[in-house]
């Protein structure tokens, strides 16, 4: 059975901060790459939907369903592609439409994000 002196020397060994703030460094400087990348796609893609609802006079509550479902839309477009995409979407289309949103405008915006909704 090791002593606890040794366990000690062990644990700060493992947590040798020479080896692991470089490490740490790479990981934060890419979450960063990452994120930024991420957020600007998405903040364009945001921006172009707001300007169609803003087009279509469309407010109040109708106006956050329709951003709920440019979001789902955008993780389809993100994670699927062709067939599974537009399926993905059909679906999610239904669950839309009982929140009382329009068949055009969820097509229009699927539109946007490079899903063609039949």
């Amino acid at each position: 059975m090791q002593s606890a002196a040794k366990r000690i020397e062990h644990y700060r060994n493992r947590m040798l901060s020479s080896e692991v703030d470089p490490v740490l460094a790479a990981v934060v400087e890419a979450q960063k790459v990452n994120f930024a990348a991420y957020a600007s796609e998405y903040y364009n893609k945001q921006l172009l939907v707001h300007q169609y609802l803003d087009g279509e006079g469309v407010e109040g509550p109708e106006y956050f369903n329709y951003n709920a479902w440019a979001g789902e839309i955008y993780h389809v477009s993100k994670h699927q592609s062709g067939a599974g995409a537009v399926a993905t979407a059909t679906s999610l289309r239904i669950k839309y439409l009982g929140m009382g949103c329009t068949a055009p405008r969820l097509t229009a915006i699927a539109a946007l994000f490079g899903i063609v909704i039949p």
